[in-house]
């Protein structure tokens, strides 16, 4: 185990399209109660041996924390695991206007050395109907900030397929972000996710998705922006300078071991898999009596952890490699769910080169679909 996940549950509203565990905090007393709890969790966990080589503060927002308050939590985990390895990949998720040149400056003090900014487009229309609080100008100033506080490693998010996005505007925030030159881009097609204010208005007809083919030439266009600018396309949705993949995820799509910490948190630890409360209240009450805030715990079958390595394998551009497959599992990776494969074949999604399998760009575009196919 050497990758941490600290879950900060807290934003300044609800985004329309957000299906992640967030909400806005209760009370002004809320989040420091909270960030209490959580370095109590931190201290009662059992490390390991292993030197960390990520750590992610995830969320919502965890940005609107003081960065004293995110300090803390920095000392916790290092107080438990050991000081932090020379190359250790520290990432703090923010959204702009959450932080200005003072705020970053002391995050990066802190130890956070790469920031994730939630931009999601810079077009002024779009991030009023995601329900973003942020301008497209408040973006550019974070971004120029970061720099200046010596951030060397910076990555954007940006969402494509958005009710009424053209091509046009999704090109024109492509070309916005490029300019920036973050070492690192993701870039996510909508999905409407359960109880969300975007599902529900589409389920009453207020809302009209983007076309499939709208969706399709979106995505074929970021991939050849990407690649134009330099950057490599090394999972479905993510794109990178050289050396600047995100370590963190790579070690969940590579099947690693991490702990997470905070209300609706998970872990992995050799096939064993819990989560926390999500409900942050029922987190905090369970710590708060010196029980385990874990919600599920399940110990994966040898079949489950088969379908994670293929279904997260297939998520990077560079597949499985097919050696490393049958080492680990006695076995092809083709011989799960043979008739899956003989069907992604038959419709040519995948390509065999180098020993390995993976899927081509027709197959990423429907990823989603082709690799639910595997679930056992």
């Amino acid at each position: 185990m050497n990758s941490v996940y600290i879950h900060i549950p807290f934003c300044l509203t609800k985004c329309g399209y957000c299906g992640f565990n967030s909400r806005p905090p209760a009370s002004d007393n809320e989040a420091g109660a909270y960030c209490q709890i959580l370095i109590k969790e931190i201290e009662n966990c059992k490390p390991g041996n292993s030197e960390l080589k990520t750590v992610y503060f995830g969320g919502g927002t965890p940005s609107l924390l003081s960065a004293i308050q995110l300090a803390d939590i920095l000392k916790a985990i290092k107080k438990k695991f050991g000081s932090f390895g020379d190359d250790c990949e520290v990432t703090i998720e923010a959204n702009p206007g959450t932080v200005d040149i003072y705020k970053l400056s002391d995050l990066r003090q802190a130890g956070f050395n790469r920031l994730s900014l939630g931009v999601q487009s810079f077009d002024p229309d779009l991030l009023k109907l995601m329900g973003r609080r942020h301008t497209a100008e408040q973006a550019l100033a974070a971004f120029r900030d970061a720099r200046q506080a010596g951030f060397r490693n910076i990555s954007l998010d940006l969402i494509f397929a958005l009710p009424g996005q053209s091509l046009e505007n999704w090109e024109a925030d492509l070309a916005r972000a490029l300019e920036l030159g973050p070492e690192h881009i993701s870039l996510y097609s909508l999905t409407y996710e359960p109880d969300t204010e975007f599902t529900r208005q589409k389920e009453q007809g207020r809302l009209t998705p983007a076309s499939e083919e709208l969706e399709e030439e979106m995505y074929l266009a970021a991939i050849e922006a990407m690649g134009s600018a330099g950057y490599a396309h090394y999972e479905v949705s993510n794109f990178a300078r050289k050396g600047f993949r995100s370590r963190h995820n790579l070690n969940y799509w590579m099947g690693g071991d991490y702990l997470g910490f905070g209300a609706g948190a998970h872990s992995h630890l050799e096939g064993k898999r819990w989560s926390n409360f999500k409900d942050s209240d029922k987190y905090l009450a369970a710590l708060a009596k010196g029980n385990s805030p874990a919600e599920m715990e399940e110990e994966l079958t040898r079949e489950q952890r088969i379908f994670e390595t293929i279904f997260l394998g297939l998520r990077m551009t560079e597949g499985i490699a097919v050696g490393e497959f049958e080492k680990k599992w006695g076995m092809a990776p083709t011989k799960y769910m043979p008739k899956v494969w003989r069907k992604l074949e038959e419709n040519y999604y995948l390509e065999k080169e180098g020993g390995r399998v993976r899927l081509n760009i027709e197959g990423l575009l429907l990823s989603d679909t082709i690799l639910a196919d595997f679930a056992p």
